[in-house]
């Protein structure tokens, strides 16, 4: 397993806060009032992340959450206190994730509502989950994996109509007789990715709503864009967004939280992320003159939902943080994340060789020279 502490903005946090020697009064007081609207709304009385989110659902029936880096570790601490809160377990009950195939979907059910499964099963459990969870070759984000075993340790001690039900939403899949032609038939439909979760989601929230469990609320895990609302790019058209079409086919019933992010730069890929503070710092830099207290606050009425939307940068816009997320989530100061990959026992068992395949399936051949290092770094 591997943990990396993200050390990006303690230069900046610090030129923020503390004025440097070569700097005249004039600019180092300049630098205090450019936080100083910020440190004041925070210094307000203001809600836990948990009660925060609990609030949201007392008025809309769906909220998506836009987490960090996959990768991010400390944000699902927060998630499962949001899902393990008594108020959550009562009204809400259900969790989309952007991430796992919909075709794995009874798979995961029957993993989360089995009885008594040993710590040995439980684990075993949740490997053969992730084995086959998407359509890519691989997936090693450590703490959506543990987030399995911390549901069905939850649902355990539950009756089933308080157990906490997860569906994936992403493509529909499966690697059973994939072949390189067959792979890439199915890259040609991703542009209909955002879509094809939205559908899906809407079929099965609407299910829900007609079925005869009490709870028809949903908490949804996205990433970056895919939490975005419908909002418009300068020349007026739409983003079509997983979260555009949620807001168009349920108005009044979808609200969108950020958790305190980096901002994607222009440049960045799956493979070498360009990344930056929000606002040159400036947020953080706020947040730890309060010192870092985890709280969660709408964007309208705030300093920080007046700022311009920098957390997005590849198309022209002129959108406020406001326009496009109904809140904001601090949790846990960018000292403090962890980005942690790497999933136990996820190549024993002859599946070593069935990853290495799958890779070559999808055009990413890993050389028989570099094996070793691939499984080192992606196994805990």
């Amino acid at each position: 397993m591997k943990n990396f502490l993200h050390l990006l903005l303690v230069i900046v946090i610090t030129a923020l806060l503390l004025p440097a020697p070569a700097f005249s009064d004039e600019q180092a007081q300049a630098y205090k009032n450019e936080i100083a609207p910020y440190v004041k709304f925070l210094k307000s009385e203001h809600q836990t992340p948990v009660d925060y989110v609990m609030g949201l659902f007392e008025k809309n029936d769906i909220v998506i959450l836009c987490e960090r880096s996959h990768n991010e570790a400390t944000q699902y601490d927060l998630i499962y206190d949001i899902v393990s809160d008594k108020r959550f377990i009562k009204n809400v009950g259900h969790i989309f994730t952007e991430i796992g195939s919909s075709s794995n979907n009874q798979k995961l059910h029957d993993y989360l509502f089995v009885s008594n499964l040993s710590e040995q099963d439980i684990e075993k459990g949740a490997l053969n989950l992730y084995r086959n969870l998407s359509w890519g070759p691989l997936w090693d984000p450590h703490s959506f994996f543990d987030l399995h075993k911390k549901l069905y340790r939850l649902n355990k001690g539950q009756p089933d109509k308080l157990k906490i039900n997860m569906y994936y939403l992403d493509m529909p899949f499966s690697w059973n007789g994939m072949t390189p032609e067959k792979y890439k038939e199915f890259r040609a439909t991703l542009p209909k990715r955002d879509e094809i979760m939205a559908n899906q989601f809407m079929d099965k929230f609407k299910e829900i709503k007609k079925s005869d469990d009490s709870r028809k609320k949903a908490l949804v895990i996205m990433n970056y864009r895919h939490a975005f609302n419908n909002f418009k790019f300068a020349d007026g058209t739409k983003a079509a967004n997983f979260g555009m079409y949620l807001f168009e086919e349920f108005p009044g019933k979808v609200a969108n939280v950020m958790i305190n992010p980096l901002a994607i730069l222009p440049g960045t890929t799956d493979s070498n992320p360009v990344v930056a503070p929000i606002h040159g710092g400036k947020w953080d830099a706020a947040f730890e003159v309060t010192g870092n207290r985890e709280t969660g606050f709408d964007f309208d009425g705030s300093p920080f939902g007046e700022d311009y939307f920098d957390y997005y940068m590849f198309i022209k816009h002129d959108r406020k943080y406001k326009d496009v997320f109904k809140g904001y989530i601090f949790y846990k100061p960018l000292k403090e994340q962890r980005l942690v990959t790497g999933i136990p026992g996820l190549f024993n068992n002859g599946y070593d060789r069935i990853i290495l395949n799958r890779f070559k399936i999808s055009g990413n051949e890993i050389k028989e020279s570099e094996v070793k290092e691939f499984i080192s770094e992606n196994e805990a």
